[in-house]
């Protein structure tokens, strides 16, 4: 039996032969039905999250009338919700056309905008975190000090402490946005490349 096969049988099969198809040499190669699955489960939680962080930052927006953190935490919004609408947009895609045409066509292609998508959002948002952070550390200081912002953010120490936590806090955001995408998606993203690899040697 090829994967090839192995992969059309897990979309044909019914629920009751499932357990026995399981069982077949080729497909104990596969994880759990599919790596394509697991990936299309992941997906569905990180827009379930990013939902809720949106709206975490729409209830800051509303809330605290400074437009001093009102504007970064805009720019942060808008930045999550083209992440949850390009998540979205894979999703979909997944689940409507995961099993249709030549499978090994169909699983690199989903390798590469998978990956592609993960490699943009941490790019883009090397220009996202310092403006997260800045918006961040303003809405705390205001919190803290008590004072407007233009009478927190006068003293040079203030903008000194800023800074600082710019230059920790970018780095520290984009090494644990890698980590998460590699926990999320690295193991599957692997499988499904050892499933192209096989499939490209049964040509």
């Amino acid at each position: 039996m090829s994967i090839e096969n192995s992969w059309n049988q897990l979309d044909d099969q019914h629920d009751d032969d499932l357990s026995s198809m399981l069982q077949s040499p080729a497909l104990s190669k596969l994880s759990s039905h599919n790596p394509m699955e697991k990936i299309r489960k992941n997906l569905l939680m990180n827009m379930i999250w990013a939902s809720l962080i949106c709206l975490f930052y729409i209830g800051i927006i509303i809330y605290f009338h400074i437009w001093q953190v009102q504007i970064p935490i805009f720019t942060v919004l808008i930045f999550t919700l083209w992440g949850l609408y390009s998540g979205y947009q894979i999703y979909s895609q997944i689940k409507a056309n995961v099993s249709a045409g030549p499978l090994l066509a169909e699983l690199k292609r989903h390798h590469q905008t998978i990956t592609t998508w993960i490699r943009t959002q941490q790019r883009v948002g090397l220009f996202i975190y310092p403006i997260s952070a800045a918006g961040g550390f303003m809405l705390g200081g205001v919190l803290g000090s008590r004072k407007p912002v233009e009478v927190f953010m006068s003293k040079p120490i203030v903008l000194v402490a800023l800074a600082i936590s710019i230059i920790v806090l970018v780095p520290a955001c984009y090494y644990l946005a890698r980590w998460m995408c590699k926990y999320s998606f690295g193991k599957h993203l692997d499988a499904l490349q050892e499933n192209i690899r096989e499939l490209e040697e049964e040509k």
